[in-house]
């Protein structure tokens, strides 16, 4: 009886113990809880994107016409009862059927043309830029994120995980919305760079990058997988999950990922895409090549002249985005979607303007050639060949247009016939930057006729540089802008020379002449634009304007107004009043490349299209 007692009050006494174990457990557990919850809050609030929210408004002005490209697609989504495709020129909202309902661009309130990505979340668009930022998109306008802490290159790739939408950045790292705050995710307390997809898979997060390789994230931890880990390479550009294993697309091919251990599946160099559809792995290469895997690789289809080519699955609907705009792929079949509009540019990045005798204009790009446009707007004529390329300069004569090239010079008669000139000719050097009248700027030296015979200016003649990249005819006196200074020459003789040594010029590298109004305008890269008085003097709009880069060749004047193009959109000064503004809001682009003007308008070719604004606008002040 005695030990029963006993033993029920060392029983008591091991129960009160335990429960006091438990509960010192419990409280230990919940203070682990409050510090980590506390630990996570200050890391939340020191990871803090400080931004401002800017809402974009359409522009009134009906004197803008934007003249696009939208057939490089780089996402497409479905939201609200239409598909909206995001493009190098712009936004584009199409029909079920694929019929174009409306292209956005700058002049509807977006930032740039130059997209990136598109998600739904929230039932709001979220869309990325190259260079703008996230853009939000509810159907009626557009509002812009203005982060104030950082510069992101660009946005990549959207997700949503846990209810919040994740932006993965190349240079502004993984940021996490919650519809109200913006905060950085990092990996270890280290920014993550350079993302270019992002996938997720239950409680886990895959975040790929451009040149680092694949991060992995679950239950607070990251795992890094590089090419030391066996990944083919360590550019991401696709991830998919079927089963218990993960695919991993690189550039180099395809990886999967089964219980922590990674093997290369099979090589597939300018491997581009990857999604799982219909229980099937597909994949594209970047030229548009598409091909199956299960135990082995299988092609399927390789369409023709693509680029750029990546897969998206939306609405059970398998599309293939390119340079050549958006496919469907039903049954092992492509249809492509009709393009609307075959007025437009072969190429968005315009590096050169001027008019035929018949008003026609002719556009210069830098990858595709040319195009030639009527007066009234109508594509006559694209020309594109292995020479027909890198488009640096145009000019107009009475009867045929010459073309300054990186592969010499051609000269287009008005049946747009070619007669070409190389180095193998009479060039000093195959790379054309401009031409004045006999002269022809290389970037060895200034070539001239003289007697019959080829000559060439150079240092060893006192040119400040053999880099030619301006010319500018006056009377009798030519002047040669170069990598090393401006010269002055007379009689086919180099006279004179300025240089920041010797003159007012805050940079030597000279890289457009104008003369207006009887004046000449000297502009630089990085030093901005400066006047060559008549005195000889050299004179500076550095306190009017900073200091800024002119692009090759692209400042013209109507008689009123001289324009610059910049990195940072039009400069502008007025000839009369001497008073300069700046244009950039109504530019597909900043980075203005080339401009010209007719007897109406001015245009201005950009990286990403071209603005036509009516001289009126300018006088208007609108």
């Amino acid at each position: 009886m005695r030990l029963s007692k006993k033993y029920k009050i060392f029983g008591a006494l091991a129960i009160s113990i335990a429960i006091i174990f438990i509960y010192q457990i419990i409280i230990i557990r919940k203070s682990a809880e409050t510090m980590l919850a506390e630990t996570r809050a200050r890391l939340l609030e020191k990871n803090r994107v400080p931004y401002e929210r800017k809402l974009l408004t359409p522009h009134p002005s009906n004197k803008i016409r934007i003249i696009q490209n939208t057939d490089e697609t780089r996402d497409l989504t479905r939201f609200r009862d239409s598909y909206f495709a995001a493009t190098n020129g712009g936004l584009i909202q199409m029909s079920e059927e694929g019929k174009l309902l409306k292209h956005f661009t700058v002049l509807d309130g977006l930032p740039e043309s130059d997209l990136t990505c598109l998600i739904v979340w929230n039932d709001k668009l979220f869309i990325g830029t190259q260079t703008k930022n996230p853009v939000v998109f509810d159907g009626e306008k557009f509002e812009q994120f203005v982060f104030t802490d950082r510069k992101i290159q660009a946005v990549t790739a959207f997700a949503e995980k846990d209810g919040k939408l994740l932006i993965g950045t190349f240079g502004g790292g993984l940021i996490e919305f919650d519809n109200a705050n913006f905060t950085e995710i990092k990996a270890d307390d280290k920014q993550i760079k350079a993302i270019n997809y992002l996938f997720k898979d239950g409680a886990r997060l895959y975040v790929g990058t451009f040149n680092n390789g694949l991060w992995i994230y679950e239950n607070d931890v990251w795992t890094h997988i590089t090419t030391a880990e066996n990944l083919p390479s360590n550019r991401i550009v696709g991830i998919a999950a079927r089963d218990k294993d993960i695919y991993v697309a690189t550039d180099f091919g395809l990886a999967i990922l089964q219980d922590k251990s990674l093997h290369t599946l099979v090589v597939l160099p300018s491997l581009s895409g990857l999604v799982l559809f219909k229980d099937q792995i597909i994949l594209t290469k970047d030229n548009g090549e598409i091909f199956t895997f299960d135990k082995s690789l299988k092609q399927f289809h390789a369409p023709e002249n693509q680029q750029k080519s990546r897969l998206v699955l939306t609405d059970e609907t398998l599309w293939i985005l390119s340079n050549q705009g958006v496919s469907t792929i039903k049954d092992g079949k492509i249809k492509s979607f009709d393009k609307s509009n075959e007025n437009v540019l072969n190429d968005n990045f315009v590096s050169a303007l001027t008019f035929d005798k018949n008003e026609n204009l002719w556009i210069g790009t830098f990858r595709h050639g040319i195009d030639v446009f009527s007066s009234s707007g109508k594509k006559l004529k694209h020309l594109e060949s292995e020479q027909t390329r890198e488009i640096n300069f145009l000019q107009g004569n009475n009867e045929t247009i010459s073309a300054a090239t990186s592969s010499g010079i051609q000269i287009f008669k008005q049946d747009f016939s070619a007669e070409n000139q190389t180095k193998k000719d009479v060039l000093p050097s195959n790379s054309i930057t401009h031409f004045s009248n006999n002269f022809t700027a290389t970037t060895k030296g200034l070539m001239f006729r003289e007697n019959g015979k080829i000559r060439v200016l150079s240092t060893v003649n006192g040119l400040p540089n053999n880099a030619v990249y301006a010319t500018l005819q006056i009377g009798k006196k030519l002047y040669a802008g170069t990598l090393g200074g401006l010269a002055e020459i007379e009689s086919n003789r180099v006279v004179r020379t300025f240089k920041d040594s010797n003159s007012k010029l805050k940079t030597n590298w000279i890289i457009a002449l104008i003369y207006a109004n009887e004046r000449i305008f000297i502009g630089t890269y990085g030093g901005g634009v400066f006047e060559l008085l008549p005195s000889g003097e050299i004179r500076s709009f550095e306190n009017e304007t900073d200091r800024f880069v002119v692009n090759p060749n692209a400042m013209f004047s109507d008689g009123k107004r001289l324009f610059i193009g910049t990195l940072a959109g039009v400069k502008i000064l007025d000839l009369q009043t001497q008073e300069w503004k700046t244009i950039k809001q109504i530019l597909p682009s900043e980075t203005v490349m080339t401009i010209a003007g007719d007897a109406e308008n001015i245009y201005f070719g950009t990286t990403n299209g071209i603005a036509r604004i009516e001289k009126s606008y300018f006088e208007s002040g609108e």
